[in-house]
Parts: C-alpha cells; sequence; structure tokens
C-alpha cells in the first residue's frame, strides 16, 4: 500500500516504479472487460490496495445531471445508494462540474458540505473527503471518492495516486457503461415493440369485435344491448387515443420538437382543466389557493398532471391535486392519493419506462416517465416525496 512521501530521490523512484506496475496490473485485469460491475470491482479493489480509507466509492453522472453510487467498498447503506448529488452542489457535485480534485480535511467546518446528505445511512462516518474526478476525452464522467472517519487523513501523495488510477481506468469505464447502454437500448426497443403491440391490440381487437357484432345481428338486438356495446367501443377508442397520444409525445420531446410558450397561468385553472379531462372526474378533488399562480406552458403542464393523476387513479382509485408553497417557498403542485403507496423497492426507479407496479390498471409504464420528461420542459422537478400514506408526487417550480 502506498501511504507515505519517499524522503530521498531513490525512494521516490521507487515509489513511482511500483505505482506505475500497480496501475498497470489494473490496465491487465480490465482488459478488454464490457460489463461495468467488473470493471467497477476491479477499480475499487485497486483504490483499496492503493490508499487506505474507511469508505470508497465510484460515482457516475447520469443523463440528468446528478451524481449517484455506482460501486462502493463496504458496500453503503440504501439511502445512500438512493441518494441523487446535482452536479455542482455539495462536494461531489462541485468535482464533476469543477473537473477538479476535491479534498475536504474536516467535513464539519466546510460550507460546502450538504450536512443533510453527510450524515446520511452509511455517510454518517465521514469526517475527511476526497474526490477525485473520472475525465474521459474531456468530459467528467463520473469520481473515485473515499473518506475517513478521522481529520485530515489523506495527504499529497494520496491524491498523486487516486489522480494516477482515475487517469488509468476513466476510458475502461466509460467503454463498459456505454457498451452497457447499447444492450440496453435493444432490450429497451425489444419491450417497447412488445408492449406498444400489445396494448394497441387489445383496444382495437374489442372495437373491431363490437363493430363487426352489430354489422352482423345489430338489427336482432334491443335499444339497450346496442348502446352497451357502442359505450364499449367509445372506451376503447379513448383508450387508444390516450395511448397513442404518449407516443406522439414522448418522439416530439425526444426529436426536441415540442418549444413550451410560458404563460402566466391561475393554478386553480389548470388545476380544473386536469379534473375535467379525467376518466372519473368525481374521483379528483382540488385544494388550492384562489389566487396562486404559476408562469409555465398550459400544455405542458396540463398534460403532466393529466398523466400522474392517471397513475393515481389506476393505483389507488382517487387523488387530490393541491398547489401551494413548501418550505423553502418554492412553488409546488401535487397530486396526492390515499393507495397503497410506491413499494420502498420500486422507489429508485418508478420514472424508468416500462416499469409498472402491480394491481394497476392495463398500461404501457409510460405515464411517470413522460410526466418528468414533461416536467423538465416546464422548468420544474418532478419527485415522489415521502408521505404518511398513498403516494404524493410533486412539481416544484424553482
Amino acid at each position: 500500500m502506498i501511504r507515505h512521501r519517499a524522503a530521498t530521490a531513490e525512494e521516490r523512484l521507487e515509489a513511482l516504479v511500483a505505482l506505475q506496475s500497480l496501475l498497470a496490473g489494473v490496465s491487465r485485469d480490465i482488459g478488454p472487460a464490457l460489463e461495468l460491475e467488473p470493471v467497477l470491482s476491479t477499480v475499487l479493489r485497486a483504490m483499496r490496495s492503493l490508499v487506505d480509507f474507511r469508505g470508497g466509492t465510484i460515482q457516475l453522472i447520469d443523463d440528468d445531471d446528478q451524481v449517484r453510487v455506482a460501486a462502493a467498498d463496504p458496500p453503503v447503506s440504501p439511502d445512500v445508494a438512493a441518494a441523487r448529488s446535482p452536479v455542482g452542489r455539495g462536494l461531489s457535485g462541485t468535482a464533476a462540474s469543477s473537473g477538479r480534485t476535491v479534498y475536504c480535511p474536516d467535513l464539519d467546518s466546510d460550507p460546502r458540505v450538504d450536512q443533510a446528505l453527510r450524515r446520511l445511512g452509511s455517510n454518517a462516518g465521514m469526517r475527511s473527503y476526497l474526490a477525485v474526478p473520472l475525465v474521459c476525452l474531456g468530459r467528467v464522467i463520473g469520481l473515485l471518492q473515499i473518506d475517513a472517519g478521522r481529520v485530515d487523513a489523506f495527504d499529497e501523495d494520496d491524491i498523486a495516486v487516486l489522480e494516477g488510477l482515475a487517469a488509468q481506468v476513466a476510458g475502461a469505464i466509460e467503454s463498459a457503461r456505454h457498451h452497457e447502454k447499447i444492450i440496453e437500448l435493444e432490450q429497451l426497443k425489444g419491450d417497447f415493440l412488445g408492449r406498444v403491440s400489445h396494448e394497441l391490440r387489445t383496444p382495437l381487437t374489442i372495437i373491431s369485435g363490437f363493430v363487426d357484432t352489430l354489422l352482423n345481428f345489430g338489427d336482432d338486438m334491443d335499444a339497450r344491448q346496442r348502446t352497451q356495446m357502442l359505450e364499449r367501443v367509445q372506451h376503447a377508442s379513448e383508450r387508444l387515443n390516450r395511448l397513442i397520444e404518449e407516443l406522439i409525445t414522448v418522439t416530439q420531446f425526444e426529436a426536441h420538437a415540442i418549444d413550451p410558450h410560458p404563460a402566466d397561468l391561475r393554478v386553480r385553472d389548470v388545476l380544473v382543466e386536469v379534473r375535467e379531462h379525467a376518466i372519473e372526474s368525481e374521483l379528483v378533488s382540488i385544494r388550492c389557493p384562489d389566487d396562486l399562480r404559476v408562469v409555465a406552458d398550459p400544455s405542458l403542464l396540463v398534460h403532466a398532471l393529466r398523466l400522474l393523476v392517471a397513475n393515481a387513479i389506476a393505483y389507488a382509485g382517487d387523488c387530490e391535486l393541491w398547489g401551494g408553497h413548501d418550505d423553502a417557498g418554492q412553488l409546488c403542485l401535487e397530486v396526492r392519493d390515499n393507495g397503497p403507496g410506491v413499494p420502498a423497492e420500486m422507489r429508485s426507479r418508478i420514472f424508468e419506462r416500462f416499469e409498472r407496479g402491480e394491481h394497476a390498471k392495463p398500461g404501457m409504464g409510460l405515464g411517470l416517465p413522460l410526466a418528468r420528461t414533461l416536467a423538465g420542459g416546464l422548468g420544474a422537478r418532478l419527485d415522489l416525496v415521502d408521505s404518511d400514506r398513498g403516494a404524493r408526487f410533486r412539481l416544484t417550480f424553482s
């Protein structure tokens, strides 16, 4: 383990040769590996062999510019694993945004520290902290991070060693991550086509079946039977229309074909419109001050809230549309329900495409991901917030 600065020129040369040998060994161990997990495991082992630390993580930056823990030694607690740090905020975010090493010898006295995150779960034992950016082709893709339970635990040699390791492995990590994304996209493509074909075929089968029945046997039916069949056709048509609308909106957003047009809106009017568009409007209540206003694109805001209401009705049966301000004074809109809530194991992936909980009505699993995409177009943030009962989805406007 390399720890202390070599005193003489000969000792410095020996230490440098040893370090280069270790880094070369890391490269051999990684080799042409295409799976991300083995690459991260190898890097963690190298970190442990090179530097003395309490806890170490490899953090990666996701597509939403959030820093997350991708691998850890020892494993972090579930709440830390689920946590996200925006690029530019906190120590990890600062290292990610600046592309420079961040060393904090005492977390108790550094104003950059997010104290809530620092005291979260397995993070609570930290006292000193070191984060080194992983830079690939001039872009920061993540961080190597180590911490210790004592003040000023790391020295210049530790920093140099970790920076050398980061330079050595950043390309391999990015290559493995890129390969996994390609595989994931292929799987998503297959899931998407299968889900779309199934969801579209169901209402089309209903429409076709009842129309054929009416054409062939309509004269033998009474008015009540014909009305019931036409109502089923109408419901299937509405469902088909909603599915197609979701697909078109997803495609337009991904093609950057939708430009928001903000306007000064009375929030209560927006919420009333959302309720009127709900499948079962009588199941939707509103609680909002009459004078609450927001600057946003009206069509995008209504669409996002309609998706959240549809999700609440599907899983809980009813919901409340709430408007107001949070403790920080930011304008928030919430869709609250009294259902079973979101299981703990699904909270971290609830906004991923095709993710669906149990006991839901038919759908493609695009509603919540699309709602979050629309929120981004509104300049807002969509989060699942903690609740004593049911689920609460919050749109926060900064």
